[in-house]
């Protein structure tokens, strides 16, 4: 069908989470945007708590710091480094997907 504009669903549509480990707003993701917009992003920010991660409109996401990790595991948080983006491992722990795909967030596209 010429000029449709129906999205096909994407692979693993309902299977898979992309995590994303994070320091920095996420402007990256408009260049992964025609890949991953139709997927439910994780994103696990890493460092200072109180700092304002921006994501891109448009996008399915859930986002945790270092407040909401401890909140939910209490006092097994140590068990979740940070500073190394190892934080992506309670990106892992929260999904509830059967496939995990994780990106970091100085990943680009290549042209």
């Amino acid at each position: 069908m010429a000029g449709s504009s129906v999205k096909p669903t994407p692979v693993l549509k309902d299977e898979l989470d992309i995590v994303i480990p994070t320091i920095r707003n996420l402007d990256f993701l408009e260049m992964w945007r025609p890949f991953f917009e139709q997927y439910h992003l994780i994103i696990v920010q890493d460092g200072d708590p109180s700092k304002i991660i921006k994501v891109p409109e448009g996008f399915d996401y859930e986002l945790y710091n270092r407040n909401d990790i401890n909140r939910i595991l209490g006092p097994k948080a140590s068990c979740i480094s940070f500073k190394d983006s190892a934080c992506r491992c309670f990106g892992y722990m929260v999904s509830k997907k059967k496939y995990i795909y994780t990106i970091d967030d100085d990943c680009f596209v290549a042209l």
